[in-house]
């Protein structure tokens, strides 16, 4: 016990450093009623619409499918997973999830953040006593600030960038040691340990190190020999962080080539993205908001204290001028690159973020912090004329902030005149140190620590939750539904009439067609967006399928919401679910089967090698999918467009020389175009609208009756309007509230049901017949009736599968321009598809020989020390 203490009372000011920001946000979330001590969680934005889901495919490929860490079914059709897992989920920390099953997922998240959060304050308390910079009290005092900063309490909810926070002071010291000559190792290993956390944070380290570097050089500058000395330790470290990390880093980079690469700005505007003084907004308490998180202002907020020193720094005469000089270069550099658009692509990897944006941030945070610091350390007593440049300067910023508060959304008088306060505050602290003596520390703690805590409370505050009781009632009857349905085939897609986010799939830990996440391929939401399906820029949403699509993806049943509670929320209108066979009521869901899904795989004509899109019409779109599938251009399609019985206005009329554009009539009432058929069979009737008609531009209603809708969308959608409504007038009210409205693509169509299950009967004939299934290897046996045919799949493409055909290696090829075919001969065929990342196996090797060489110097480096010196 007496090593015990001994430890404890040397180390105590880094456990102060991991308890204070910890618990800072433990108590927060403790008043907020956090769950499980209230009802509410910290599920916001993407991480209670995306990143929740990831952590429950994340214990789901640990604890039962570890194949899915390569590719998973759960992603839309099907996807690579690998470049998923090192943007979302290679963080160790997030191994603490494992220990929150099902419902209490949320209170796992919340973990992840506290323990990140105090992981970085002990980071940078453990940089500061390693390099002998501060000690005592002030190594939880700047911890505090660190872990708290603007960018920490802004990003906690992409819990994700928060290893950068814990990583960023490690590789710092690592590069600290390159020049002291001590312990070469920890820079290319805490590096590589960034870069396979999260690579993107990690390319922004990358990044800043090389600007940290320059500082360093003038910082710890003796002579030119020392200097490249410190130069070739740096290069090679860096060098080997990357082998290292190859083993993800390639196949990830290959990846983003095939996904988010594929928006990389092409042209640069060199242009200022605002008045770069706005940025000024961003020193007061509390600036920020949900306004904020799509466009705003670099989250820089470090409180009086490091700011006070920051600006000191340069005027401190005791640190020589040249180190100054390239100090104040890096912070220039830093700074410009916050508001001045080519340097902003840079630190972004040329593309503009989607929301969060200048998300380098915290790398300008703790230069800040480095900086005072080094004030600090140097000189740490004040005197008042000292104080008076910065003083006058902070104040300064305040007052440009106050003159123009209604540009800030954010901010308030109150926020200003406390931000006002604790510099006042902060300054008679500083002058007062020697009278103050004995309780100096303790007034540190609290003057600095209240102004973190303020601005953090006062910036989540504006914040809204998901609630315990969504989340967990609906993931809860999601999961029970799941569980009731019966696993009669190898694999099966399933539908749903409601959803939560479109990652259901990966909570639910089934096999459906909605994803989101930004390393999702372009093709994928290409390809729903043509069958009417709503789709972007790394997200689908599988509401607006059609009987026929049902089919062709394969979507064997469907779960459909029967209780109309707020909890399970409604995501589509589908009446065409009367065609499928009900098979159970599992509590407030209904579970149906669909007698035409297809299989995973089948015969179909070579025509879907050569298909040509239908663009902009998604209902000939699939009449062109389903004629291509057996070669049937001749017969009658599926689909057939039917005309409306009468068309009405309300408070509208058409615009002149512009059949599709209405206006508005009487600005103070919604305006009305009101359609009216009446089906001739019991068949399903679908409507298409057009990409204008997005985000709540027209509300559709059947019959007095809201049609539920995907909001968001960027092609022409198709809307389930009604089934076995044979000779029953219908009436479609579109109505609308903005002056001017393109009702673009308005169609009726009806499916022929006897045609499809003539088209699926015949398709399904000739299926590949499963023996082995998983989310890498799928083998089966198939017989091609006739020539001129391929096995088709609804696997989509990449470039990862590899095929055979007994027993020999043959070349994939795209059906239906996104799906995965193989042209056969007549006659009975064994095919086996197996998955691995390209580039995998060859950056595995490359990290395996770096670790070898990397070991093998460590101890030849040891043997030739030790035979030096004895």
């Amino acid at each position: 016990m007496s090593r015990f203490y001994a430890f404890a009372r040397r180390h105590y000011t880094l456990g102060l450093s991991f308890l204070l920001p910890f618990g800072i946000l433990f108590i927060y979330g403790l008043l907020r009623q956090v769950f499980p001590f209230g009802g509410q969680t910290i599920l916001t934005v993407d991480l209670g619409q995306q990143y929740i889901d990831f952590y429950a495919f994340f214990r789901s490929t640990l604890l039962h499918h570890p194949e899915t860490f390569f590719y998973s079914f759960a992603k839309g059709l099907g996807g690579d997973m690998l470049g998923v897992w090192a943007y979302y989920l290679m963080s160790p920390f997030n191994l603490i999830v494992l220990l929150t099953p099902g419902t209490w997922l949320s209170f796992g998240v919340w973990l992840l953040v506290l323990f990140k959060t105090g992981a970085s304050g002990l980071s940078f308390a453990y940089y500061l006593k390693s390099n002998k910079l501060l000690h005592s009290w002030w190594l939880p005092t700047l911890s505090v600030v660190y872990a708290l900063s603007g960018f920490a309490i802004a990003n906690q909810f992409n819990v994700m960038w928060l290893d950068a926070l814990v990583w960023l002071p490690l590789v710092v010291l690592g590069i600290d040691r390159l020049f002291t000559g001590r312990h070469f190792w920890l820079y290319p290993l805490s590096l590589a340990a960034l870069l396979m956390s999260n690579y993107y944070m990690g390319y922004m380290v990358c990044l800043f190190v090389i600007a940290y570097f320059a500082w360093a050089c003038a910082h710890y500058w003796q002579t030119w020999r020392h200097l490249w000395q410190s130069a070739a330790r740096f290069i090679s470290g860096s060098l080997l962080a990357g082998l290292l990390s190859a083993w993800l880093l390639l196949p990830t980079f290959f990846q983003l080539t095939q996904s988010k690469g594929q928006y990389t700005i092409q042209k640069i505007h060199w242009k200022f993205e605002y008045n770069p003084l706005k940025m000024l907004s961003k020193l007061v308490i509390g600036n920020f908001n949900f306004d904020q998180m799509p466009k705003g202002e670099p989250n820089i907020f470090v409180g009086s204290l490091v700011l006070i020193c920051a600006i000191l720094y340069f005027g401190t005469r005791k640190i020589a001028w040249q180190e100054r000089l390239v100090a104040l270069l890096v912070t220039i550099f830093l700074g410009v690159s916050m508001c001045y658009e080519p340097l902003d692509l840079l630190w972004h990897g040329m593309q503009f973020p989607v929301w969060y944006p200048y998300r380098f941030s915290y790398v300008v945070s703790f230069w800040l912090i480095v900086l005072a610091v080094q004030r600090l350390h140097q000189h740490p007593r004040f005197s008042w004329y000292q104080l008076l440049l910065p003083f006058l300067m902070l104040m300064a910023a305040f007052g440009y902030t106050a003159k123009h508060l209604k540009s800030f959304t954010a901010l308030s008088p109150n926020q200003i005149n406390l931000s006002i306060a604790f510099l006042l505050m902060t300054c008679l602290l500083l002058l007062l140190k020697k009278p103050l003596k004995r309780y100096y520390p303790l007034l540190l703690v609290l003057c600095v620590g209240g102004e973190m805590v303020t601005n953090a409370t006062m910036s989540l505050n504006q914040i809204s939750y998901v609630s315990q009781k969504d989340y967990a009632d609906y993931t809860a009857h999601l999961q029970s539904a799941i569980s009731a349905i019966p696993n009669k085939t190898a694999f099966q897609r399933i539908g749903k009439t409601f959803m939560r986010t479109k990652n259901d799939p990966m909570q639910a830990d089934y096999f459906g067609g909605s994803h989101f996440n930004s390393m999702l391929e372009p093709s994928y939401p290409k390809f729903m967006g043509s069958i009417g399906e709503p789709a972007g820029d790394g997200a689908v949403a599988d509401t607006n399928q059609t009987l026929f699509t049902d089919a062709l993806l394969g979507y064997r049943y469907y779960l459909n919401n029967t209780s109309g509670q707020a909890t399970i929320p409604l995501s589509t209108n589908k009446p065409d679910l009367a065609r499928y066979n009900l098979l159970k009521k599992k509590d407030q869901i209904a579970i149906y089967q669909n007698p035409n899904a297809l299989d995973l795989g089948f015969a179909a004509s070579e025509k879907v090698l050569k298909h040509h899109v239908v663009a902009n019409y998604p209902i000939l779109e699939q009449n062109q999918i389903a004629a291509d599938l057996v070669n049937s251009a001749t017969e009658q399609p599926l689909f057939t467009l039917q005309f409306f019985n009468t068309v009405t206005y309300k408070n509208a009329k058409q615009k002149p020389k512009l059949n599709e554009t209405f206006l508005r009539i009487d600005p103070k009432n919604p305006a009305h175009v009101i359609y009216t058929f009446t089906p001739t069979t019991s068949d399903p009737y679908y409507l298409t609208l057009g990409s204008s008609l997005e985000k709540n531009a027209v509300q559709v209603s059947l019959n007095g009756h809201t049609l539920q809708q995907y909001d968001t969308f960027r092609d022409t959608v198709v809307l389930n309007l009604t089934s076995n409504a044979i000779g029953q007038q219908q009436t479609v009210d579109l109505s609308f509230s903005k002056k001017e409205i393109w009702l673009q693509n308005i169609n009726l169509y009806s499916l022929n049901y006897q045609a499809l299950t003539h088209l699926t009967q015949q398709l399904r004939a000739h299926a590949l017949k499963l023996n082995t299934f998983s989310n890498t290897t799928i083998k089966g046996t198939i017989t091609i009736p006739q020539q001129n045919q391929v096995l088709m799949t609804t696997v989509p493409y990449a470039a990862g599968w590899h095929a055979t055909v007994d027993g020999h290696p043959v070349k994939i090829k795209r059906g239906l321009k996104n799906f995965i075919a193989i042209p056969l001969k007549k006659g009975h065929h064994t095919v086996t598809l197996k998955y691995w990342p390209p580039y995998f196996y060859w950056g595995l090797t490359i990290s395996l020989i770096s670790a070898g060489f990397a070991i093998g110097g460590y101890y030849s480096y040891r043997y030739y020390r030790r035979r030096h010196l004895f």
